[in-house]
């Protein structure tokens, strides 16, 4: 099985080629070590704070962590003992503003253009002193064969797929976070 730090690095460099990476976070479990990363993402050229963002990530869990350091094992053997599949889970965090476009219209777009993420929309309500807001995120997760050499190939095919789908979200959304972000602010492009 692929050592857990090779795939995070086929991860990255994947990524790096179709998204701008701004984190990236390795969780360990404190008494099983399973270990999780994770990758936050967005388009190229965004500004903080980034309207449409994503995280990808995957978890090696004890028994994959410890078969992926066992060099004495031979494959076979290591094949019949663990499944080589990884889940690698993608969330896109949609942006944060008033006056929602319709969020169910985007999601059937989503499922039309890419049948195969069978996306899920995730609502939460968040109560303040405020007025209730809701942030909406969309869900979906691809299993990775992560026999040795990890396909690279089926890496950019769901970078660029993610890529995709975030320019979508951007398209469908931008007016309502100019809106909703930028009214009443002045337009210093005219200068003094």
């Amino acid at each position: 099985m692929t050592r857990f730090e090779e795939v995070q690095m086929k991860v990255a460099e994947s990524s790096k080629n179709y998204l701008e990476v701004f984190n990236i976070q390795v969780f360990i479990e404190q008494f099983s070590l399973s270990r999780e990363s994770r990758f936050s993402l967005t388009l190229p050229d965004m500004e903080e704070p980034y309207p449409v963002s994503a995280s990808v990530s995957f978890i090696y869990d004890v028994f994959q962590t410890g078969m992926s350091m066992c060099d004495e094992l031979k494959q076979e053997e290591e094949n019949a003992l663990t499944d080589n599949t990884l889940e690698l889970d993608i969330l896109v965090r949609l942006p944060m503003m008033e006056g929602y476009p319709d969020i169910e219209g985007l999601l059937r777009e989503i499922e039309t253009l890419y049948p195969e993420t069978e996306p899920v929309l995730i609502v939460k309500e968040l109560f303040g002193a405020g007025e209730p807001s809701k942030e909406y995120e969309i869900s979906y997760g691809y299993d990775v064969e992560v026999g040795s050499p990890l396909q690279t190939d089926l890496l950019d095919g769901i970078f660029e797929e993610l890529r995709s789908i975030l320019d979508l979200v951007y398209e469908k959304t931008r007016y309502h976070i100019d809106q909703s972000w930028y009214k009443g602010e002045d337009d210093t492009s005219k200068g003094y």
